[in-house]
């Protein structure tokens, strides 16, 4: 069968979630992962995007975490359908996993653009749990390498343009600057604590509020917009207030 379910009964206080990949021993290993959580609560499995939106449609989860080379329609229809169809107006949150090759340059923009909340590669087994706890917390995961393409794709098919007005970086406290460019650097929120000496849960904070500053729903989109702006290789080294 290429889809695979759990009965739709809403279980309080656990977030549902959908896993689609092709391959069933990786999404027995990902079940594995999420089931072991209290957290989370797996609605269902598909091996192929048409099955994955079936299962959307029938179950409404919280999340789909899918492979980035799913088979079935283009990627970026699937996505779009998973975030815009619900006429309850809520929306999952999304996470795409990837080989160890990473995803094409124009698929990671083109996700992000979408709305893909989440960048992980499956090698990351550790990662790809807390990165669904953040995007089902409402914000973002994403591992570093895949930052590292983004750049190098806008880099080879982007020049830096005033798509957005620079004089929005004046919304960012000092702090808030500093985390956004080194953001837009690839660091993790922990390297980012490491190199301005703070906690990693204050960095997330201070991110979650470049976010709704800015009106960004992730970290492709703050690498995106740093860049367009001029500063995704600048790092502000003045002392700023925690």
């Amino acid at each position: 069968m290429s889809a695979q379910s759990q009965p739709a009964a809403r279980d309080s206080g656990r977030v549902g979630l959908l896993l689609g990949d092709e391959q069933p021993l990786v999404r027995r290993g990902l079940r594995a992962l999420f089931e072991n959580d209290p957290g989370f609560r797996v609605q269902g499995e598909a091996s192929n995007g048409t099955s994955l939106l079936e299962l959307a449609e029938a179950h409404r989860p919280e999340m789909v975490l899918m492979d980035a080379e799913l088979p079935g329609p283009d990627l970026l229809d699937v996505v779009r359908r998973l975030v815009g169809n619900r006429a309850d107006g809520g929306s999952p949150g999304v996470m795409l996993l990837a080989s160890e090759s990473g995803l094409a340059d124009g698929r990671v923009l083109g996700a992000a653009r979408a709305g893909v909340r989440g960048f992980l590669f499956k090698r990351e087994s550790s990662e790809i749990v807390s990165g669904a706890r953040d995007v089902a917390r409402g914000g973002a995961a994403m591992s570093p390498g895949i930052v590292v393409q983004v750049l190098q794709a806008l880099r080879c098919t982007h020049r830096p343009a005033a798509l957005r007005s620079s004089g929005e970086l004046a919304l960012l406290t000092p702090r808030e600057l500093q985390i956004f460019q080194l953001v837009a650097q690839g660091l993790t929120n922990q390297q980012i604590a490491d190199v301005l000496v703070l906690s990693e849960a204050t960095v997330k904070s201070h991110f979650n509020r470049i976010c709704r500053k800015l009106a960004l729903r992730n970290r492709v989109d703050a690498v995106i917009l740093a860049y367009e702006m001029g500063v995704a290789g600048s790092f502000t080294e003045d002392r700023a207030p925690a």
